[in-house]
């Protein structure tokens, strides 16, 4: 079966080639593009088995199963464990140009295609850069989770290229864009639109900021008799994912108040952004991505000072989205495995939406040096 995963390779081959012949890429990130297509075969039974991650099956099972019914008979064919994210997430995957589907491998080759494709467009068209697109080639978790049997490469696809759109001040387009994150990952479609709203708020010039003060009162005081039905319902899911990750009912601590609630989303996010520290890991796979968190916690003070010196305003926009983003998804993520692979699109969002935005509005690097035209 292994032999049937050598076309899905080629083809990735062939598409950097072709990208690097026609002058869209250099030859250095030709050459780790490369070398990354391969990781697909180094880790479900190879690194890990692949029961580490049993999300993998039901995936490479539907789509297979769309690829050979066809895709519209595929697509209706509904099981009993059909979800709608599932359903769309899939047949998105089964119309990824690739030929074969025939081992839990496959559908990783299918996500290194995106990648690819997906870092040559930010190179090539959004003048990416420096240490953001060393970044995004050489982060981890972004490695891992874009070459398994998973959704999280369209989740990550569908978060960004929004948010580039909507700093290009093409909202209605960014809006169209971010849709299908409402089918396949409908929390992150919401925090999305918190995205915008930030953006707006920190928009010199719009109407949005004209009011923005206006408006800030209008939403807190239309939020403000439903705010404790709002901390209910998240206090409901932080309790289902605390008892889904083993916790027992009987250790559970409920969020009774807005004051509550208020201190335990702020130290939520930089307790998430370091889940798991590398005394809570409990197995070799966690103590790396513990040690990870080490290394982008220093990444990330490092773009946000370099892009303070440059426009503190953008910085301090991107700090309050990442910290609103990581409060919310802290308060209610118990699992550190799921924590990891959570915050990866949020992670890429800041750097390459920071770094894109500093090129758009100062035509600097976050490093603070001019790009040339190319």
């Amino acid at each position: 079966m292994f032999f049937y995963d050598i076309p899905n390779l080629l083809a990735i081959l062939i598409v950097i080639a072709v990208s690097f012949r026609i002058g869209l890429i250099p030859l250095w990130l030709s050459f780790f593009l490369g070398l990354f297509a391969l990781t697909p075969f180094f880790l479900n039974d190879v690194l890990f088995p692949a029961t580490y991650m049993p999300d993998q099956f039901a995936y490479y099972h539907r789509v297979q199963d769309i690829r050979s019914q066809g895709l519209i008979a595929g697509l209706f064919n509904i099981d009993s464990d059909f979800n709608i994210k599932m359903l769309v997430s899939n047949w998105m995957l089964a119309l990824i140009p690739l030929p074969y589907v025939e081992t839990i491998k496959s559908l990783g080759f299918f996500n290194r295609l995106i990648v690819t494709a997906f870092t040559i467009w930010l190179y090539s068209s959004k003048n990416l850069r420096g240490w953001p697109l060393l970044f995004i080639l050489f982060y981890p978790s972004f490695l891992l989770y874009s070459s398994l049997a998973l959704r999280d490469t369209l989740v990550i696809v569908f978060m960004i290229v929004p948010v580039i759109l909507f700093l290009e001040n093409r909202r209605l387009l960014a809006l169209i864009v971010s849709s299908p994150l409402f089918f396949i990952k409908f929390q992150n479609f919401f925090l999305i639109l918190i995205f915008f709203v930030v953006h707006l708020y920190y928009s010199r010039g719009s109407i949005f900021y004209r009011y923005r003060y206006l408006f800030l009162i209008v939403v807190m005081g239309g939020l403000t008799p439903f705010i404790m039905e709002i901390i209910k319902l998240l206090d409901f899911y932080r309790w289902a994912l605390f008892v889904e990750d083993g916790g027992l009912y009987s250790d559970y601590v409920p969020i009774k108040t807005f004051s509550e609630f208020m201190v335990i989303a702020l130290q939520s996010a930089p307790y998430f952004l370091m889940k798991p520290f590398p005394w809570e890991a409990s197995n070799f796979l966690q103590l790396i991505q513990s040690i990870e968190n080490i290394f982008i916690l220093a990444v990330l003070a490092f773009m946000f000072l370099k892009a303070s010196l440059i426009d503190k305003k953008i910085a301090i926009k991107w700090l309050v989205y990442i910290i609103a983003a990581f409060s919310i998804y802290g308060l209610v993520v118990f699992n550190f495995g799921t924590a990891v692979r959570y915050k990866v699109p949020f992670i890429l969002i800041v750097i390459i939406g920071m770094a894109y935005e500093l090129y758009l509005k100062h035509c600097k690097l976050i490093l603070n040096k001019k790009i040339k035209n190319q």
